[in-house]
């Protein structure tokens, strides 16, 4: 059962963690962004805080938060270096940079968890992540079946709209997109694009194995027209260009495809289209992050779910976590970092574990149920599920 913790206790969470510091020495040091943020504090600080915990004597810890400050972040990496941490797991505020160099200057082992640390000639030796391009896989295999499923073909085609996240975050953001244009890419046209600008028609199917240096700068090209910078608000502002642009079109009858980058966006993106004279008939949406808005939805609630989002990828921040802590333990241990674990190619130059994902669709309730609240990842209990019978379920 996994440890679920309310917004209640994030001030009691954050003064504990604080208190974590009052070792004079350590051995493991955590730096984390910001502790008002829902994520940082109840999702991977407490799992952080229940992990390292549970490793006993001989591998002291400490936890600090850097307020979203990139200067205060180099900040706590040099005082976790001054107690004695011979590793640091670090998720950057912006690139890391610093920390990097604070790190390396010190001769201390970094882990970038979640977000890649790097400099123009530096990087982090570790990086913890999901499998990114897994995900976008994810997400484009679920709209190519979905399509399938609608007969869209070269002489039917349908209407397919994309947004991307923010191509500042690489390579999280960028992998996600390659990822789905691997799998759209060869059926682009059983579509028609209704993105104001195609960015996206003529595209290599790049994959994992093939991506380099030209398909990075390939794909964000493409990227940069639907970059909604991980914005509700921004996704928001270009899904309404989009549907502006269709004008009066009746799409009653017909089946859209939007390739949305993450929840939020999703939700947003889709909201955009409900406002449509003429909405279409079946609307198939992607996303990642399985929040709860989303979960309604996956499991039937149109109103709290805010719509219909067919399919999410959770990535579950206990296993991050705890792939980052087994890193440490290694280090402090004197074993090779990835020792026990699934790892992926290197990126910019920095070892890499991939912690699995789950894909999560509308169809398959029973799964969502399972993954998520018969796990106790998710309670019942929250209000934003109060319309969901779970005793179908059980």
């Amino acid at each position: 059962m996994k440890k679920i913790i309310s917004f209640a206790l994030v001030s009691m969470f954050v003064l504990f963690l604080a208190a974590c510091g009052t070792s004079n020495t350590i051995k493991i040091g955590v730096v984390l962004p910001d502790a008002s943020e829902e994520r940082w504090a109840n999702q991977d600080g407490a799992f952080f805080e229940a992990d390292l915990a549970a490793l006993g004597a001989g591998y002291e810890y400490e936890i600090l938060f850097s307020e979203g400050d990139e200067s205060k972040e180099v900040q706590n990496v040099e005082a976790l270096i001054a107690k004695g941490a011979e590793v640091v797991i670090l998720t950057a505020e912006g690139s890391g940079a610093g920390a990097v160099q604070a790190a390396h200057d010190a001769g201390i082992i970094l882990i970038a968890h979640d977000r890649m640390a790097k400099s123009d000639d530096d990087h982090a030796d570790y990086y913890t992540t999901f499998n990114s391009w897994n995900v976008g896989i994810a997400m484009g295999a679920h709209l190519v079946d979905m399509a399938d499923e609608e007969g869209c073909s070269t002489t039917n085609k349908c209407d397919l709209a994309i947004f991307a996240g923010r191509v500042a975050d690489w390579p999280n953001a960028t992998y996600f997109f390659g990822g789905a244009m691997q799998e759209l890419t060869p059926v682009l046209d059983h579509f028609n694009i209704i993105n104001i600008q195609d960015t996206f028609t003529g595209l290599t199917a790049y994959t994992e194995s093939t991506f380099n240096d030209a398909a990075k700068t390939a794909l964000q090209a493409a990227m940069l027209p639907v970059d909604t910078d991980w914005s509700a608000d921004t996704a928001a502002t270009k899904a309404a260009a989009v549907v502006a642009q269709l004008g009066d079109a009746d799409k009653s009858s017909q089946p859209v495809f939007v390739l949305a980058p993450n929840d939020d966006t999703s939700q947003a993106i889709r909201q955009e289209f409900a406002k449509m004279a003429h909405p279409y008939e079946t609307y198939y949406t992607t996303g990642q992050d399985a929040s709860d808005v989303t979960v309604a939805s996956l499991l039937g609630d149109t109103a709290k779910g805010k719509g219909v989002q067919s399919m999410t990828v959770f990535k579950d921040v206990s296993k991050l976590v705890a792939d980052s802590v087994a890193i440490a333990k290694n280090i402090v241990d004197g074993n090779p970092g990835l020792t026990g674990l699934t790892s992926g190619p290197s990126i910019d130059g920095a070892q890499t574990a991939y912690s699995p994902i789950d894909t999560l669709t509308i169809d398959n309730k029973q799964l969502t149920y399972d993954t998520l609240f018969a796990s106790g990842y998710k309670s019942e209990e929250n209000e934003t599920f109060s319309n969901i019978d779970f005793s179908v379920y059980k």
